[in-house]
């Protein structure tokens, strides 16, 4: 996967000539997925040394760092819609995606899994908070589309509150109770210091950021060229790539057999991502004069609530097998096709500040 760092600079240059914006778009959906694994692996490589606890709350965090970076480069370029569709398609993505492919190669080796409900109890509450928070702004700009337009900000508000206080709960609380993995996997790698890992983190964030703005820009002609609307490119193509690191990791540690961790990386993330992402999306749009808020389209809601009832359903089973898998990858295959042919007229309503 490394030789797919060399579509960075060649993505740099095509920007630089004004080259074809398909081309630019492709290239720059190749060069994400190489630094979102090297972003993973520097994260876990990180996690390791600073210990279960912390290390594991760094990884849940910072495994949603491409989707901040992403949506904060698409916003500044005025696509708020597509932000709110990539943060839909990177939820759909880790809960149906990464949970089934985990389940389908955990399945296959090591049959029918069963693991301890207790320990997943919270994030299973927290999956259905978080469905809440977008289902009230969506319903909210339906009934009233005067309404007051702060309401997405306050809701931000909150749930970074909530962040933070997971966060103390996470570091401080005897019993851990907060939401996300508290372990990581032990680093087989080779010996590699902090500040190397550091260095390749920062430089990862940064050509990420080079190569989204390449995407960001070249997104709407490719998607007129391809016939594509923007709410597809955004939930299948940017949430696909920006859910891409959890999907890896939830194929790592299912291969490994903690089905725990797989559960607690792709559920835990959703929650990070409900949390913490769309919540510094929103405020940061305020800053940068491009209005974004929480009330996401209909159908985007509904496919929302659907993959975190399966996920919550597959939490209280307290046991997976691969034909659970196949089934949440079957769903998320029945959604790609639902949101390829949705017009961008049906999340207009929503998308307007």
């Amino acid at each position: 996967m490394h030789w797919l760092l060399l579509t960075v600079p060649a993505v740099i240059a095509l920007r630089w000539i004004d080259g074809d914006p398909l081309l630019i778009f492709v290239l720059s959906l190749v060069a994400i997925v190489p630094l979102v694994e090297t972003m993973g692996d520097a994260t876990e490589r990180l996690a390791v040394r600073l210990g279960p606890t912390i290390g594991g709350l760094l990884n849940s965090t910072l495994s949603n760092a491409p989707e901040l970076i992403i949506g904060g480069v698409a916003l500044a370029n005025g696509l708020a819609p597509v932000v709110k569709a990539s943060l839909t398609g990177s939820i759909l993505v880790n809960l149906l995606v990464g949970l089934g492919c985990a389940l389908v190669i955990g399945g296959v080796k090591f049959g029918v899994r069963r693991f301890d409900r207790n320990r997943l109890r919270s994030s299973a509450a927290m999956l259905l908070l978080c469905a809440a928070c977008l289902i009230v702004p969506a319903v909210f700009r339906f009934s009233l589309p005067e309404s007051n337009r702060g309401l997405s900000t306050e809701i931000a508000v909150v749930l970074l509150l909530v962040y933070v206080i997971n966060v103390l709960a996470t570091l401080f609380g005897r019993g851990r109770e907060g939401i996300g993995p508290d372990e990581v996997l032990p680093d087989e790698s080779p010996e590699v210091g902090v500040g190397i890992t550091l260095v390749r983190l920062a430089l990862s964030a940064g050509a990420l950021a080079l190569v989204s703005d390449a995407l960001s820009e070249s997104l709407q002609p490719t998607a007129r060229q391809l016939g594509l609307s923007d709410i597809f490119s955004g939930v299948v193509l940017l949430g696909g790539v920006g859910g891409i690191g959890e999907v890896l990791a939830a194929a790592r540690f299912a291969r490994s057999g903690r089905q725990e961790l797989v559960l607690a990386v792709t559920v835990g993330s959703t929650i990070q991502l409900v949390l913490l992402v769309a919540p510094l999306l929103v405020l940061t749009g305020g800053l940068l004069g491009e209005p974004m808020n929480l009330a996401f389209s209909g159908f985007e809601v509904v496919a929302i609530v659907i993959a975190v009832v399966v996920a919550r359903e597959l939490i209280d089973d307290g046991k997976v097998s691969w034909m659970e898998g196949v089934l949440l990858l079957a769903t998320y295959a029945i959604f790609v096709l639902a949101f390829y042919h949705l017009p961008d007229q049906a999340v207009v309503a929503a998308s307007t500040p």
